[in-house]
């Protein structure tokens, strides 16, 4: 180590986010600078230190070498201090207030940002508040780890059930359904749903599915749901997002499977040509997460509980009871650790996003199932 050339708070965020990321093209991304901005602030921390921290070469590119690991961990905890020490000397001294800086998954956006920035502006310490959106829950996890994000609505993943550093709160259940055009038959959806679809003669658009590249807990899920129930339908259309597979879907080309807050975040022309139908699957346990440092500060301890308890009311009176059963997150972890099979309940969504009965494109009702049956919905 030369000790001739200073070590930057900068240099130190590009190695925590080449760490965090795995890469210098994806750590780009994360930080939303440019690669060569990352290459040039990390050839200074190696000139700085007088070692290689990141491989260069061509079978292991991106990877840290011994000394990059050692300090990455360092990085990691200088940022990780500097931020509390901030934090609580705001706490103490400060008069300016903080920043809250809230992110989530876009099919969880909607309201939520709202919901975010008004919790923040209630509470006197906070200042200015962002809100922002992560393109998937790994990647909001990310966010917070490199500081991008200090409170976020994401699933619950395995990596985030091993993080001790993170605080976390279970909002809901969130759902899977299935999305269909309205022009379908309800009574060939009944059969689908049902399992006796058999021969049939399928009309185009059950022939096909969207497949969402955007990664999320579910998709084994939903692929293994369409095997059994829909073999047939071939992976036809890709979209990055569900949003955009739902559009496919209101063109009449296609079906896919969303959750069930995106339904409720969707607009009215999308519900005017799309029918939403429960498929009984648990898709993922959502919840609120902060640093574990900054529950130490009483504004940010307070933003966390009155957030979790404004999303909570929020979803409980967006979403299916069902979602916010008291038991519903402890029987979704034993299914995902293979204890119990998956519910089968087959229910048709009607537009306010409770069960009960929805138009059907040919003037009558499809009437949702009880809880307690597995019977699927009768059309009238």
């Amino acid at each position: 180590m030369t000790g001739s050339k200073p070590i930057t708070i900068r240099q130190l965020e590009v190695l925590d986010g080449i760490a965090t990321a795995g890469s210098i093209r994806k750590a780009a991304k994360l930080l939303g600078l440019t690669q060569p901005t990352i290459s040039a602030q990390l050839a200074k921390l190696e000139t700085a230190l007088g070692s290689e921290l990141v491989s260069r070469d061509q079978g292991h590119p991106g990877v840290l070498t011994g000394a990059g690991e050692l300090w990455a961990r360092t990085a990691s905890s200088v940022l990780t201090e500097l931020e509390e020490g901030r934090t609580r000397h705001g706490e103490i001294f400060g008069h300016e207030g903080y920043t809250m800086s809230f992110a989530t998954i876009p099919s969880h956006a909607g309201r939520s940002l709202g919901i975010a920035a008004a919790v923040a502006r209630a509470i006197p310490g906070f200042s200015e508040v962002s809100v922002s959106l992560a393109p998937s829950s790994a990647d909001l996890l990310d966010y917070l780890a490199i500081r991008k994000a200090r409170i976020g609505l994401l699933a619950m993943t395995e990596e985030l059930r091993q993080t001790r550093s993170l605080m976390s709160e279970e909002i809901y259940m969130d759902q899977i359904v299935w999305a269909v055009p309205r022009s379908i038959d309800p009574g060939l959806v009944r059969a689908v749903l049902s399992g006796d679809a058999g021969a049939r003669d399928l009309p185009p658009a059950l022939q096909k599915r969207v497949v969402v590249r955007a990664p999320h807990e579910w998709s084994d899920v939903g692929a293994n749901w369409y095997r059994t129930r829909l073999p047939d339908a071939a992976p036809s259309y890709v979209s990055d997002l569900h949003v955009g597979a739902v559009e496919i879907v209101a063109a009449g080309l296609a079906t896919c499977h969303v959750s069930m807050t995106l339904r409720a975040n969707l607009p009215e022309r999308i519900h005017d040509t799309v029918a939403f139908y429960e498929t009984g699957l648990t898709s993922q346990a959502m919840v609120v997460v902060m640093p574990r440092h900054l529950m130490a500060v009483p504004s940010f301890a307070r933003y966390f509980r009155n957030l979790s308890a404004a999303l909570r009311d929020h979803y409980a009176r967006a979403l299916s009871p069902a979602a916010l059963r008291p038991d519903a997150i402890a029987r979704f972890m034993r299914h995902r650790a293979g204890e119990t099979g998956v519910m089968t309940l087959e229910k048709v969504l009607p537009r306010s996003g409770h069960p009960g009965q929805d138009r059907c494109s040919d003037g009558g009702t499809i009437t949702a199932s009880s809880s307690d049956s597995s019977q699927p919905p009768v059309h009238r």
